[in-house]
């Protein structure tokens, strides 16, 4: 089989700058299809080095990485499409697994695979050393872990939830992890694959952020809504009951992390309607 894999990047203003640093020599069995989001008309330009045969670009005004992800969702005409940022890295031998491990396993419609760091860095996060089977409870990774089946996703109409994204003031993440969860409730086989398709720096924008940081506070609570429903109500009072030691210790005001769990609740709540209608 032909397969053909769509390298999906997402960039914003001058990270259209760096592109060229994640496409890989020319082969023909991958296209890269890049979402340019700018922020304001000076960075609306396309460099030279991306005019090439395997590149297509689509460029948007505004900004929201989910926003982004489903733009370059809607132009995925390939067989595999791999979701990549402006920083990461590629090896060819990075495709030739992501081939070899969806024509082995034709039964997985999504695929979460290993990030590599380069040499000298600490392993980016400790993985499973096995397959494993997402039946029921979504993972909380990183988007460029994530390859899938694009004719299957789009059957499907999976999308990122755009209200999650590092761009937002406080549903800063997230967004895979309800990704992978409509996935997993629409009937998508979804698969862990012990295997390395990236390369990424040790550090991400998650890791720097601190355990308690009202952003982190907020995504746990309009998750917890997405995923559970009204009992993420219950579920903010209790999960402050259950990390009061632990808040004390951070010095950290447990009312205001019930407070900060708890709106998330009520805005997803609030907003749930609108994104349905919106789809």
């Amino acid at each position: 089989m032909n397969m053909k894999i769509n390298i999906l990047i997402s960039t914003i203003d001058k990270g259209i700058e760096q592109v060229s640093q994640v496409l890989l020599e020319h082969r023909t069995d991958v296209h890269y299809i890049i979402s340019h989001q700018y922020t304001d008309e000076c960075y609306k330009y396309i460099p030279d080095c991306l005019d090439r045969s395997d590149v297509t670009i689509s460029q948007i005004q505004g900004q929201g990485i989910s926003k982004s992800r489903n733009n370059v969702i809607r132009l995925a005409n390939g067989d595999i499409g791999l979701f990549a940022d402006d920083d990461v890295t590629y090896h060819h031998s990075d495709i030739d697994q992501l081939k070899k491990t969806f024509l082995e396993h034709k039964y997985a419609d999504v695929a979460v695979f290993k990030i590599r760091t380069p040499p000298g860095e600490r392993e980016y996060k400790e993985f499973p050393n096995k397959i494993l089977q997402y039946k029921s409870k979504a993972p909380s990774i990183g988007t460029v872990q994530i390859a899938f089946n694009i004719s299957e996703l789009k059957e499907n109409k999976i999308w990122f939830d755009e209200r999650f994204g590092v761009d937002k003031s406080l549903l800063i993440g997230g967004e895979e992890r309800l990704f992978l969860h409509d996935c997993i409730k629409a009937g998508l086989q979804v698969f862990f694959f012990p295997e390395y398709v990236v390369e990424h720096h040790y550090m991400s924008t998650a890791k720097s952020i601190a355990k308690y940081d009202k952003r982190r506070n907020w995504v746990t609570g309009g998750t917890d809504y997405i995923i559970n429903g009204p009992v993420a109500f219950l579920k903010a009072f209790g999960g402050t009951l259950k990390y009061f030691p632990d808040l004390i210790r951070n010095k950290v005001n447990p009312i205001k992390y019930f407070y900060h769990r708890i709106s998330a609740v009520f805005y997803i709540f609030k907003t749930s309607r609108d994104r349905h209608q919106g789809n």
